[in-house]
Order: structure tokens, then C-alpha cells, then sequence
């Protein structure tokens, strides 16, 4: 399946559902998503890219421009598309990952940039589906980029997984309180986190 072109209309469908998500989000207060728990593993990766979404587009309106919300908003719904070129053994694996395991999960990101080369997805999108792993000082995948190298799209992307993660019922953890997860961020800014972004997750939260 790697290398696989997304077909041109499910592109425009998956486009015109974010762009749902935005304008919901956009037109209410500032709220994080309420969590459903205790998803099989698929379910929590659609109920993740959804939620992640909600949580991205919060701390986005606080960072960017109106017009750059569209591309936050569709590269954070697709951010985990990588997922469906992996093994079902992978992904579904209710356990700790073996090495060999972890490092294919890992290449999801990039996996995922090869759904996405239709060409009217803007690089913004691209950007958030390629490095939402990537960390501020360098220790995340698939490339360890470093601050400013991963977009400000990406970064926003990075807080917004890792926080909405935390707080999910997963198949493999346990969800912490949001209150938890804010204080795990805030533990995080200027190390794994842009610092940025951690001020406004807390403006929000």
C-alpha cells in the first residue's frame, strides 16, 4: 500500500469533513472535545483523529491566522492515514511494541505523506501529517527535527496528539485526567514541546 495516491474524490470528501470540524469549532467558544472510552483500537485511531482535530483547532485559533485553520484542520484529521499501510498485528497489538514493531510504526508519518501527494493539499496539511511526532529538542520521528525545522502547523500538531492521547482510554495506557496531561505538557515546553504552543494549550485549558 505505500505509495498509494489517495483518489482525487475521497480527497475532496475527507476535505470537505474537516472543513466541517472547522467551522464547528470555530463558531463556538473555545471547549476541548469530551472523551468517548474504551474503543477497539481502530475506533480510537477515527475517535484520536477527530478529537485531536477539536483540541489542534482550539490552540490554533490562538497562533495562527483564520485562513491557516483549514490546513491545521485537515492535516490533524489525516495525521494517523500512515496507520492504514501498516500490519493489522501492529497497529491492533493490545501490548508494548517489540523494537522491530515500534521502529515500522514510526514510519506512519511518512507513510502517510504518501496518501497525500494529490497536489491541491496544501504543504501546511502535508507538513502536520509528516511531523506531529517530532519534538522541540530533536528527540522525536521520523526525521528529529529540531524547533523551527517542523512547521508551526506540526508543532501545534505535536501538543495536540500528545494531549488528546493522554487523555483517551487506549488499547496498550490508561487515560489520565486532563489535568494531567496539561501538567505532563507543561513539564514538556522548551524540551519536547515549543514553548509557544504550551502557553496557549494552557490559555485554552
Amino acid at each position: 500500500m505505500p505509495g498509494t495516491l489517495l483518489p482525487h474524490e475521497i480527497v475532496e470528501e475527507l476535505t470537505e469533513v474537516a472543513g466541517r470540524i472547522v467551522d464547528e469549532v470555530t463558531a463556538h467558544p473555545a471547549e476541548l472535545p469530551s472523551k468517548e472510552q474504551g474503543l477497539g483500537p481502530w475506533g480510537y485511531i477515527v475517535e484520536h483523529s477527530i478529537d485531536a482535530t477539536v483540541t489542534g483547532l482550539q490552540i490554533g485559533r490562538r497562533l495562527l491566522p483564520p485562513e491557516s485553520l483549514d490546513e491545521l484542520g485537515f492535516g490533524l484529521f489525516l495525521q494517523d492515514i500512515g496507520m492504514l499501510a501498516l500490519p493489522e498485528a501492529v497497529v491492533q497489538k493490545p501490548g508494548p511494541l517489540a523494537p522491530g514493531e515500534w521502529e515500522l510504526l514510526m514510519q506512519h508519518p511518512l507513510l502517510g505523506l504518501e496518501f497525500l501527494r494529490d497536489d491541491t493539499i496544501g504543504n501546511g496539511a502535508k507538513s502536520v501529517v509528516r511531523s506531529h511526532h517530532e519534538r522541540w529538542d530533536g528527540s522525536g520521528y521520523p526525521t528529529a527535527l529540531t524547533g523551527e525545522e517542523a512547521s508551526l502547523l506540526a508543532r501545534i500538531a505535536a501538543v495536540a496528539d500528545a494531549f488528546d492521547a493522554m487523555t483517551s482510554e487506549r488499547y496498550h495506557a490508561r487515560a489520565v485526567p486532563a489535568g494531567v496531561a496539561v501538567e505532563i505538557i507543561r513539564s514538556g515546553s522548551g524540551s519536547e514541546f515549543d514553548p509557544a504552543v504550551v502557553d496557549a494549550v494552557l490559555a485554552v485549558t
